[in-house]
């Protein structure tokens, strides 16, 4: 996870759809795509001094669907026993984060969830987790509110094994990929719900080298987070790879809902988890 992530900006979040190439300036529409790159997030400590941290990147985690980022900070810092109302979809973005079901609180038995790891924290499930001495951990988390915590009332004994009906994870090299072999120019793995039906769903889409979609829409809003290379988007209905902007790694990005867009990858390969309420289906429009 680049260094950059989490640097604090203290420049007030103005998104700017203008890039400077070097045969044309590129025009992105803030009604169809707007992004915030990790320097532009704002921080609930922006010191970073307590044990965790958080960003909203949408929503309000109150009501309706809210996408956060959450940073715990190494050094042995965990929340106790508690639960949430709703499902909460949780990708370990970077660093490893630790898992305990239940309401024995003992952190040194919890549960590494490792970079790239997709969690569910299931709905009324008594749960804890943090970080340990090593490295900080940090996720997206995605639902639908209220996010708040209920605490549960601690007892004592030790952790063994998790509970499924309050935790379940899924490591990336178990991930069930459209195409198991990444041949096809782009890629899909559902790691939550139905794209295809109302409620929310969570999912990766990997874009080979040269790979774009063309210009299309999609019925709601769709939030998306860079996970790995750049990945270039474009907007309107006119498809031009040259004018579309880069977004790197961290980067997080909303599409909004029957705004015409196109963007895939370039030089490198791109990643991107993309989350929201569906359905999620995709509709192609007639080119300019």
């Amino acid at each position: 996870m680049p260094r950059y992530l989490f640097r604090i900006a203290c420049a007030a979040p103005i998104v700017l759809f203008a890039f400077a190439g070097a045969a044309q300036t590129v025009q992105l529409d803030p009604k169809i795509l707007t992004f915030q790159k990790p320097d532009q997030f704002k921080w609930r400590d922006p010191f970073n001094k307590s044990p965790s941290n958080a960003v909203l990147l949408h929503g309000d985690g109150v009501n309706g669907f809210y996408v956060s980022l959450t940073k715990w900070n190494k050094g042995g810092n965990f929340s106790r026993p508690h639960s949430h109302a709703n499902d909460r979809m949780i990708y370990v973005l970077g660093g490893t984060w630790w898992n305990g079901t239940g309401t024995a609180f003992d952190p040194p038995n919890t549960i590494p969830m490792r970079t790239g790891t997709f969690v569910t924290h299931h709905a009324k499930g008594i749960h804890w987790d943090g970080a340990k001495d090593k490295e900080d951990a940090v996720l997206v988390i995605a639902g639908v509110g209220p996010a708040a915590s209920t605490r549960a009332s601690e007892t004592p004994g030790t952790f063994s094994t998790l509970n499924a009906s309050a935790v379940t994870f899924l490591p990336p090299d178990q991930f069930k990929w459209r195409d198991p072999f990444h041949k096809s120019p782009t890629n899909q793995v559902i790691l939550y719900g139905d794209p295809s039906k109302e409620g929310p769903y969570m999912v990766i889409n990997r874009f080979s080298p040269g790979a774009f979609s063309r210009p299309h829409f999609h019925p709601n809003d769709r939030f998306i987070t860079v996970l790995k290379g750049t990945w270039w988007v474009g907007t309107g209905p006119k498809f031009d790879t040259n004018a579309t902007l880069p977004m790197s790694p961290g980067t997080f990005v909303t599409h909004y809902g029957r705004g015409i867009h196109y963007d895939g990858a370039k030089d490198e390969e791109a990643m991107v988890l993309i989350t929201g309420m569906g359905p999620a289906t995709s509709t192609q429009v007639k080119q300019d």
